[in-house]
């Protein structure tokens, strides 16, 4: 099985990519972007793709929403991946004058810098990787880095501090993106994206009862603008159950008219 996520190794990315166990022996395609991964499944380089869609603290990864509309892919699976971060470097946090830190990374440990470090120089990365190795590399007492567990084990680093998170609950949801569509278990997740024919009051009042009427368990609802005209905007829904649903396809069917549909996958659902 070829798997693309993001690079380099020591990312979250590959962590969560190192979960999707399929096979006895698992080959990983590292990209630079959520779109390369995207482009890499849609031209069969890979079998699958392993990308973030949310974190429970900094929100929704609205690339992987925009290649969700862009690419003829379904989400065959998720992935849910506490996230805990480290400082590390080579001395004590007296010694810190430059911190690297990737800027999802420095949004989910603020509050900890500005207790502890108010100080420092920050220096944004690419990835939570890209920090690690900086500081593998220099051997430079006042500089530090925050990183994943998996990047200290990497690149053979010393934690200065662990679980320095702000939120201790937080996890990213990651998707498995494939040509494929996954069986349905009987316990599954429908993600879609819904753009509206028409404009007209009420509009979001009568899809959100055309679910509601069949009990059909809305998990998530955002709206993103559609990249056309000011004002337009495509809603991303997940609703609890499969496609293949017959209350799911009565919603879709009572819904068609005025909206335009893509199901994003059906999939077996974590939580």
């Amino acid at each position: 099985m070829k798997i693309a996520t993001l690079g380099p190794e020591g990312t979250f990315s590959s962590e969560a990519a190192a979960r999707r166990e399929k096979g006895p022996k698992n080959e990983y395609k590292l990209k630079n972007t959520v779109w390369d991964i995207f482009e890499s499944v849609d031209n069969g380089e890979a079998d699958e793709g392993v990308v973030p869609i949310e974190n429970s603290v900094s929100g929704t990864i609205g690339l992987t929403l925009d290649s969700l509309m862009e690419f003829d892919l379904d989400i065959v699976a998720e992935i849910i991946l506490p996230i805990k971060h480290n400082l590390v470097g080579h001395d004590g946090m007296k010694s810190i004058k430059t911190l690297y830190v990737h800027p999802a990374t420095y949004e989910q440990c603020e509050k900890f810098i500005r207790k502890n470090l108010p100080d420092v120089k920050i220096i944004q990365t690419s990835s939570n990787a890209a920090s690690a190795k900086i500081i593998a590399e220099q051997k430079d007492r006042e500089k530090a880095a925050i990183v994943p567990k998996s990047a200290i084990e990497i690149y053979g680093l010393k934690a200065i501090r662990k679980d320095i998170q702000d939120n201790k609950f937080n996890v990213t949801r990651f998707i498995v993106i494939s040509k494929e569509q996954a069986k349905k278990t009987g316990k599954d997740r429908t993600s879609v994206a819904i753009y509206p024919q028409v404009d007209k009051p009420g509009l979001l009042y009568s899809l959100l009862g055309e679910f509601a009427t069949r009990g059909i368990n809305l998990t998530k609802i955002e709206s993103r603008p559609s990249k056309g005209r000011l004002g337009d905007y495509i809603f991303f829904i997940d609703m609890q159950g499969s496609r293949e649903d017959p209350k799911i396809k009565e919603a879709f069917k009572a819904i068609e008219d005025n909206f335009f549909i893509k199901v994003l996958g059906s999939y077996p659902r974590e939580y």
